[in-house]
């Protein structure tokens, strides 16, 4: 009997202290508790920063069609299926198709509409990459040789070995600080995502091997990159990115960039960006316009040719031999089964994917990947179709 007591008592003290720490949202183990596995309502749960448009608006031409006859595999196994029926199934939000300036299709689903909010995970940190090619061109930035104490000194204090981290070993996450890349909430991943105090997490990380030598998806990188800009341009990342970029394509509608907390007010560089799946596709326009924007360049050429540039330094073998991360976008070298392609990821199924030959991008966005093997595979189909007709 006295032990059933004491069962019960530990059992009541564990659930009071789950409902605790759960209350507890401005606090680490509170959102890791609380909020537990990321999703893609997580924009609504993190205090953000405003991202106002302005005049005038860019839109895409139409010449809608539908898709029938997708081929694409699950587990291995090939299937087909009409276009609709596919994003339907697969936990789709939005899906977007546009070649030559002109949508070709434009799918919502889950009770979304064009102007539903979606949220990037990690194609936000293509777009970092984006910000610090800006940055540079302001001469804001020296060059990706600059080391990062440059603009944050006082990570000299954390490890004098910093001085030889420079920009560009962040965007190409060959920065050699430490990563412990899993959802234990202890661990690397974990604090990346839910700590309200991400400059101090940050600004205080262990070095684990040199720099420039090996590719380790550090989330930490582009957060770091956040600050540089910050420092750099003298003003919050996000306020640069709307004058710079925001407001300068023709956005249908405002966005929003998730912050850490309101009292440390560090956007979400690895994952935050929240917009409309229709604005998102003009990011995906400046770079198959190579950053001229209807006659205005609102970042050089010569940027957006190195990020969607194929170099063999950059290869990640462990996801393929033809596939490479290129000043923070994944680049797809063309073979006989995949197209040139210049892509960002994002969790869950976030994915843009431009094809630079063929004048077209698709882009997805969902709730899930869904039941595919590859979404590259099905953009690839639509592709051909298109050229097929």
């Amino acid at each position: 009997m006295k032990h059933l007591i004491v069962i019960g008592i530990i059992v009541v003290i564990l659930v009071a202290t789950y409902f605790i720490l759960a209350s507890k949202t401005d606090t680490f183990t509170g959102r890791w508790v609380a909020w537990k596995s990321s999703d893609v309502g997580d924009y609504y749960r993190f205090p953000k920063l405003s991202i106002d448009n302005a005049p005038p608006t860019f839109y895409f031409k139409e010449d809608l069609r539908s898709f029938e006859g997708i081929t694409y595999s699950y587990k291995g196994k090939t299937q087909t299926s009409d276009l609709n029926a596919l994003l339907e199934s697969t936990g789709t939000l939005a899906f977007i198709v546009v070649k030559d300036d002109t949508i070709l299709y434009e799918g919502y689903f889950g009770g979304n509409q064009r102007d539903s909010i979606v949220t990037s995970f990690s194609l936000a940190k293509s777009v970092t990459s984006l910000i610090v090619g800006r940055a540079i061109d302001d001469g804001l930035i020296g060059s990706l040789d600059d080391p990062v104490t440059t603009y944050i000194p006082e990570l000299l204090k954390t490890n004098p070995a910093y001085q030889h981290i420079t920009i560009g070993d962040l965007l190409s996450m060959k920065s050699g600080i430490a990563f412990k890349d899993t959802d234990i909430p202890w661990h690397d991943k974990s604090r990346a995502y839910y700590h309200p105090f991400l400059r101090e997490v940050v600004t205080n990380l262990p070095i684990a091997s040199d720099p420039g030598e090996e590719f380790v998806y550090n989330t930490f990188n582009p957060i770091i990159l956040g600050i540089v800009v910050e420092r750099a341009a003298g003003q919050s990342v996000v306020e640069y990115f709307e004058s710079s970029f925001w407001q300068q394509l023709g956005m249908e509608f405002n966005a929003s960039w998730s912050i850490d907390s309101e009292e440390d007010n560090m956007a979400k560089m690895e994952s935050g960006l929240n917009a409309r799946a229709i604005d998102f596709a003009k990011i995906g326009r400046l770079l198959l316009l190579q950053g001229n924007w209807d006659g205005k360049q609102i970042i050089s050429e010569d940027w957006i040719s190195a990020s969607m540039a194929i170099d063999s330094s950059n290869l990640v073998s462990k996801f393929g031999d033809n596939i490479y991360y290129q000043n923070g976008w994944w680049v797809y070298g063309p073979t006989e089964e995949s197209l040139y392609t210049v892509s960002g990821w994002g969790h869950l199924g976030q994915y843009l994917y431009i094809f630079p030959d063929e004048n077209m991008l698709v882009l997805r966005f969902g709730t899930q990947t869904g039941k595919v093997d590859s979404w590259h595979q099905i953009a690839q189909e639509i592709v051909r179709i298109t050229h097929s007709e």
